[in-house]
């Protein structure tokens, strides 16, 4: 019998503002309409090199912490890809990404959809994050609901690793076959599974501007908060499996 839902946040709950978790909505007017030029390859070498600034699983202690990140981080890409940001404008493109709220999209399900499930089950949120999506989640209201709130950054660990399975778990005071797993990327599903957590892949319409790799799932998959909750509810009742 499943007692806890635990969701995932990006690309089950929110999407970025932009389609880029990276680049501010913002950013035409930063550049003055001026468009920035390099290959994507380039950008994934830099990226590769300069990551881990972003890394969620470090300890990061608030907005300050990630700021300073942030611009460590836009200064070295600035700097390898040659892209001719000023540093007011590097500083803008930080200070949306840090402080703008907007940046972190709801999807249009996701209060009715949370307070559905919170109805019935205990409901948490299990993320890779920084601490400027907690806020924008806490600004909109919905972690008042949830029964815990595990966050990568908070923890100094991070999906797919098991230890922030493990906490979540712990702060829930529940075994693992008694809680569900709601996520959208492979490795971070197959983790939870591995652990004893039943599983569902989310596969919203609508997340990125560059599609996530597609894989073979073996298990049940939701498009909304709503199939979520069926889904559960069905394996409760016992007329449909998880597997």
């Amino acid at each position: 019998m499943i007692e806890a839902i635990l969701l995932d946040c990006g690309g089950v709950v929110v999407y970025p503002e932009s389609g880029e978790w990276l680049a501010p909505a913002n950013l035409d007017a930063i550049l003055n309409g001026r468009k920035l030029s390099f290959s994507m390859e380039d950008a994934k070498r830099a990226f590769a090199r300069h990551a881990h600034f972003m890394d969620e699983g470090q300890l990061i202690t608030g907005l300050g912490h990630e700021r300073a990140l942030r611009v460590q981080f836009n200064t070295r890409m600035n700097e390898e890809l040659k892209t001719g940001l000023t540093p007011s404008q590097i500083d803008a493109v930080v200070d949306y990404l840090t402080y703008a709220d907007s940046k972190y999209a709801l999807y249009p399900d996701a209060h009715e959809g949370v307070d559905a499930l919170c109805a019935k089950y205990r409901v948490g949120f299990l993320s890779n994050a920084l601490p400027s999506m907690i806020r924008a989640l806490d600004t909109s209201g919905i972690t008042a609901r949830l029964s815990c709130f595990t966050v990568s950054c908070l923890c100094g660990c991070q999906k797919p690793g098991e230890e922030i399975y493990l906490r979540a778990l712990k702060e829930l005071d529940l075994p693992a076959e008694k809680c569900i797993f709601v996520e959208d990327l492979k490795d971070n599903l197959f983790t939870a599974r591995r652990l004893g957590l039943h599983t569902i892949r989310m596969r919203r319409e609508k997340y990125l501007n560059v599609p996530m790799p597609d894989f073979d799932w073996p298990g049940r998959e939701a498009h909304d908060l709503s199939d979520v909750l069926r889904l559960v509810d069905a394996h409760n009742a016992g007329t449909a499996s998880l597997t």
